[in-house]
């Protein structure tokens, strides 16, 4: 008998930090949702496609480097491009869409209300 009890209030806790954690993730993509309608159309087309492009130059840049050098030295200068490229990559998104950006959501934010 205790030990049905105690199977049952476990469960009970583990249902209740899966209801909380859905909760979380539904809380923020709801605002997710919001934070994109604040933003004209055209700057979430463009948020995107930066990131497809920052993707693909991430992956294919470092893997022309490490199929075109030289074994010890592929490594290397692969990982070295790939973090300056990154680096690159995120101040440029933070200038224009970072908190203090160009086309940041609080200045929209701002002049909604």
């Amino acid at each position: 008998m205790m030990k049905n009890k105690k199977i049952k209030s476990n469960l009970e806790t583990r249902l209740e930090a899966t209801d909380r954690l859905l909760k979380y993730f539904s809380d923020r993509k709801r605002k997710s949702i919001e934070n994109s309608l604040v933003r004209p159309l055209y700057q979430e087309i463009l948020k995107n496609l930066f990131i497809v492009f920052s993707m693909l130059i991430c992956v294919f840049i470092p893997l022309e480097l490490l199929l075109d050098l030289f074994t010890p030295l592929n490594y290397i200068t692969s990982t070295v491009a790939f973090l300056i490229i990154f680096y690159v990559e995120l101040k440029v998104y933070e200038k224009i869409w970072g908190k203090k950006g160009k086309w940041s959501i609080e200045n929209y934010k701002r002049y909604k209300k």
